[in-house]
């Protein structure tokens, strides 16, 4: 019953095009660090959270500066609920600019930024304008934070330079 339930299911996938193959991009889920703040009676004041990533650049490297994906959303999701979010690269981590997703300066997955292409359930999207070298995330705005510190699962790649 369980075996049957995973396949009717629609789960999401994201998948970049490398020397002519689709290459699956595997989902991640960010790291969070809850830095306090100070303490007026029993109120925390100016607490900074920041979801990181480990390890300098990720594992998937994109051919080129304008990268081709294959996003298949899961269910009840559309493809501009994904976005586009460049990260700040450190020696060991990357990080997010901001501590919340929709905070972050990022890019919806939708015709005005990117060339996009139906292919039965999936999408084949491609930017209009190049990429900026550095490390990058594809995430679902619409997807459920996961635990106290609100960490979310991404789909991370780099753009290295030409």
């Amino acid at each position: 019953m369980l075996l049957l339930f995973a396949l009717m299911t629609k789960a999401q996938k994201v998948e970049i095009l490398v020397g002519g193959n689709w290459a699956e991009i595997p989902a991640q889920q960010t790291q969070s660090e809850l830095k306090p703040g100070w303490k007026i009676v029993d109120y925390q004041m100016k607490s900074k959270l920041t979801h990181y990533l480990s390890g300098a650049h990720a594992a998937q490297l994109a051919e080129g500066n304008r990268p081709v994906f294959r996003v298949t959303p899961g269910e009840k999701e559309v493809l501009v609920d994904y976005v586009l979010v460049r990260l700040k690269a450190s020696k060991y981590y990357r990080k997010m600019f901001k501590p919340l997703l929709i905070e972050c300066n990022y890019t919806r997955l939708e015709p005005s930024a990117f060339d996009v292409k139906a292919e039965s359930d999936s999408f084949i999207c491609q930017p209009r304008q190049a990429l900026q070298p550095g490390e990058y995330i594809l995430a679902c705005l619409t997807q459920r934070p996961i635990g106290e510190l609100q960490d979310i699962l991404v789909f991370p790649f780099s753009v290295a330079k030409e």
